[in-house]
């Protein structure tokens, strides 16, 4: 049936708007709120950095770089979001770090920072995942710069969460969506499937009965003129069939004398197609409905009863 591509139709649309709405939610978790969090991060970090950089000034002027080293591991067992800390001289040499044997050359080489700079951060793929490097120069570099790095699995965890609900979500409103849109579908589309049918019947030539359909929307409105157009054709029938019904029988009361009638110049009767003569009433009335009643004309009254014509024209006189 036609109609099933209305629900087809439904089912298409809710699912394109679903997938439409679920791709752009999950667009924006993978932006927006991970810019939001990387950005919270980045703050959060800047601040440590700075604050640890400020501290260990005094331990690398006087080249006390346990103590920074062992800030280092304070700060590692208070947040399990700084995944590394290393500070290196001038010249890139380790004064203190947080990695057995020194921070990797790869890692002091990926993240360089200007000594007029307050801060300066980095996104960068480690072997331990992805961080964001942190630098902070010590005394605008002249003795050093401190590179504090956070992981960013905590964001990937958070935005793949949210993710996550997003998409299940997006499959509820579906399924939701579907059953909604199957019962949409039928509410819609029963008055139409009735109209069809009536159409169908009607189209054939079957005698149809008014379509029923309760409704005040266009489907309501498009049933009363369709009952109104049968109503008005079975009208328009009936008055034909009246009509022609009447003409049937006036035509069948009607008898016409036609062409030419070959009549006796003296006796009047008239010659029939069997080759008989007939007198003319009696022809007329076999080839008409006409019916004759018999008089006399004042001509032949007088010329056939003269005497009886004389008292009647005596009485008229007195």
């Amino acid at each position: 049936m036609p109609f099933r591509s209305i629900r087809r139709k439904l089912f298409l649309g809710l699912f394109a708007g679903t997938l439409f709405f679920g791709l752009a939610m999950v667009v924006f978790a993978q932006t927006v709120i991970r810019a939001r969090l990387l950005g919270h991060l980045e703050e959060k970090g800047v601040v440590i950095a700075r604050k640890i950089a400020a501290d260990s000034v005094n331990s690398v002027i006087t080249e006390r770089y346990f103590e920074v080293a062992m800030m280092f591991q304070d700060l590692q067992a208070a947040d399990k979001d700084v995944v590394y800390a290393f500070v290196v001289d001038e010249d890139g040499r380790d004064l203190a770090s947080t990695f057995t044997g020194g921070a990797p050359p790869e890692l002091k080489r990926a993240h360089p920072v200007g000594p007029l700079q307050t801060s300066s951060t980095l996104e960068l793929v480690t072997d331990k995942g992805p961080v964001l490097d942190i630098g902070v120069p010590l005394l605008r570099g002249q003795i050093g710069v401190l590179h504090l790095g956070l992981s960013l699995t905590s964001i990937r965890r958070e935005v793949n969460g949210i993710v996550l609900l997003i998409v299940l979500f997006s499959v509820g409103s579906l399924v939701a969506g579907a059953v909604a849109a199957v019962g949409l579908s039928r509410v819609l589309t029963r008055p139409l499937l009735r109209l069809a049918g009536a159409a169908e019947t009607y189209g054939r030539g079957g005698t149809q009965q008014p379509v029923i359909v309760t409704s005040d929307d266009e489907v309501g409105d498009l049933a009363r003129v369709f009952n109104e157009m049968v109503e008005n054709r079975r009208r328009i029938e009936a008055e034909r069939e009246r009509l022609i019904e009447e003409l049937r029988k006036t035509l069948g009361e009607v008898k016409t004398l036609r062409g030419f009638l070959p009549i006796c110049s003296s006796c009047k009767k008239i010659r029939s197609d069997q080759g008989s003569w007939q007198q003319v009433e009696s022809y007329i009335r076999d080839h008409s409905d006409a019916e004759f009643s018999h008089g006399i004309c004042p001509e032949c009254a007088q010329a056939l009863y003269p005497e009886q014509w004389d008292k009647i024209k005596d009485k008229a006189r007195a």
